[in-house]
């Protein structure tokens, strides 16, 4: 318990020196309390009611709800890139004459004092109410619950601290994360898939998933159908669930100590150094000029990093996936105003880049070259404009297709100025919340300065909607001369609305200069991580 309760302290404290935590405390959580009342009224009402209406479905459709969410939970920093449970770094502690299992026990007791775990308990408690009502059978009831929620809790530490031993072997980590990436980011098409007519076929499949109650082999329903037996009086059914969820609770701190034993005693392969092929280094950069070439270094540090892949990718599938909702939204006639929206919020694909997080301890070098801050960030600025570039052919070809090639010019400023100020935006998270992007080989899912996750997407939302209000008058400029059918105002328009645009760029890209050159060791405190 004096781990656990060390563990607390440290997040207390963490918000003193990590503004995003504060974040997290001000806008999160009050949005968990409202997500969390939400389902708990919803988790009663639709237990009570399926309780009386049809009992035999109780189980297989809460069963298959918990599985579901349970799998999204263990298996979410692979497809969203948010850790819901916190894989705490052991490291440090070994040292201490403490057995192994007891700190991978104590990390898990701690990981139940975290927003999003605390979320989960009133939906809980009232979901055990609705099935057991107030009686003797509640406390039962709610013992196998717990049980449920002990083993997602312990689903989502293994798989942090697999990540944690596949970040040792550099290639398999980035593999096995990058295709992780492009899974969660199909899934985030599922809207789609089900606006176009999938719904049917899907439902007719979860329909025959629940009459052959196939979810009773997940080990994450074992808890809840527990449940279910202890509020109708089963006893044996109980103590069978419930004895397998506390062996898969179990099993699951079993596995993770294990792997973290081999890992931390050395055991695991730690991966090449690079590819030695003898191959000489250029001594010239392909781009000319110091801009040129920090634009090439980050290229080809998109180039080797998966998830700067995927950021890449869903640049190009995000704007896609838009124009196909604005198609089914309008039944294939697209008005013109529906392509400049398109345009605006394509725009906002630059936000997030976190620029400096990934030069990790390449940031000393960086700031270090005898170039103007300034110019460091338009030369990252231009970098994520370029490899944004397919993103605008394709806007522009759906531009020229579905409304017509005259308004081509015109989306295509609004996503240009729509990206340049959410770059000139994302300069200033950079410098003001950066991401302690862990070194490889250490814990992927460690927040060792700052945090990660709900904060990160928090702040990043406040900035779109900081930038969308920023590029209003720019957009409007653009859509003003179809809005009063005079399009040959485009020539005076567009221009104006490009340079200012651009003025408004250099203002605050040269604010952040400012910033940058005043928070340089802060910066370099929370991006190494020794804060």
């Amino acid at each position: 318990m004096a781990l656990v309760a060390l563990r607390w302290r440290l997040d207390v404290r963490t918000p003193r020196s990590a503004r995003e935590r504060l974040v997290v405390i001000l806008l999160v959580v009050p949005g968990l309390v409202l997500l969390s009342s939400a389902a708990s009224l919803f988790a009663f009402l639709g237990a009570r009611v399926l309780e009386r209406a049809q009992p035999q479905l109780t189980l297989p459709l809460l069963s298959a709800v918990v599985t579901v969410l349970g799998v999204l939970w263990a298996l979410s920093p692979l497809l969203s890139g948010v850790t819901l449970t916190e894989t705490h770094d052991l490291a440090r502690l070994l040292h201490y004459p403490i057995p192994l299992p007891t700190l991978v026990a104590s990390s898990l007791l701690a990981s139940f004092l975290q927003p999003t775990v605390l979320a989960l308990v009133p939906p809980l408690i009232l979901l055990g109410l609705a099935l057991a009502g107030v009686g003797p059978l509640l406390l039962p009831a709610l013992v196998a619950l717990a049980l449920g929620l002990a083993l997602i809790v312990a689903s989502g530490q293994l798989v942090g601290v697999t990540l944690h031993a596949l970040s040792r072997k550099r290639h398999l980590h980035d593999r096995i994360l990058f295709a992780g990436l492009i899974v969660g980011l199909l899934l985030s098409f599922t809207p789609l898939v089900l606006m176009s007519g999938g719904a049917v076929p899907l439902a007719r499949a979860a329909r025959e998933l629940l009459v052959r109650d196939v979810f009773a082999l997940s080990p994450f329903a074992w808890g809840v159908r527990a449940a279910v037996h202890a509020s109708r009086g089963e006893a044996d059914a109980f103590l069978a669930g419930a004895g397998a969820a506390a062996l898969a609770v179990a099993a699951a701190l079993a596995f993770s100590t294990a792997l973290a034993q081999r890992m931390y005693r050395g055991e695991l392969d730690l991966g090449g150094t690079g590819r030695a092929n003898g191959t000489a280094a250029r001594s010239h950069a392909l781009l000319p000029g110091p801009v040129g070439a920090l634009m090439e270094k980050d290229l080809r540090m998109v180039w080797r990093d998966p998830r700067l892949k995927v950021v890449v990718l869903a640049g190009l599938l995000a704007p896609l996936a838009l124009l196909v909702l604005v198609w089914l939204g309008f039944a294939g006639r697209v008005p013109p105003g529906a392509l400049f929206a398109l345009a605006s919020f394509a725009g906002l694909s630059t936000l997030g880049s976190n620029a400096f997080a990934l030069e990790r301890r390449g940031l000393v070098l960086l700031l270090g070259f005898p170039v103007g801050r300034f110019f460091i960030f338009v030369a990252k600025n231009a970098s994520a404009l370029l490899l944004r570039a397919p993103a605008a052919v394709l806007i522009a070809a759906a531009t020229g297709l579905l409304i017509g090639l005259r308004f081509v010019p015109a989306v295509l400023v609004v996503l240009w100025l729509t990206q340049l100020l959410a770059a000139a935006a994302d300069n200033h998270l950079a410098v003001l919340f950066p991401i302690p992007v862990p070194a490889p080989g250490r814990n992927p899912a460690a927040a060792s300065s700052g945090t990660r996750g709900l904060a990160a997407a928090v702040i990043t939302m406040l900035a779109m909607a900081a930038t969308l209000v920023l590029s209003l008058p720019f957009a409007f400029l653009a859509w003003l001369p179809h809005a009063l059918s005079e399009h040959w105002l485009w020539w005076l328009t567009l221009p104006l609305a490009l340079a200012g645009s651009v003025a408004v760029y250099g203002m605050l890209t040269a604010s952040a200069s400012v910033l940058l050159t005043r928070r340089e060791p802060d910066l370099l405190a929370r991006v190494l991580g020794e804060e």
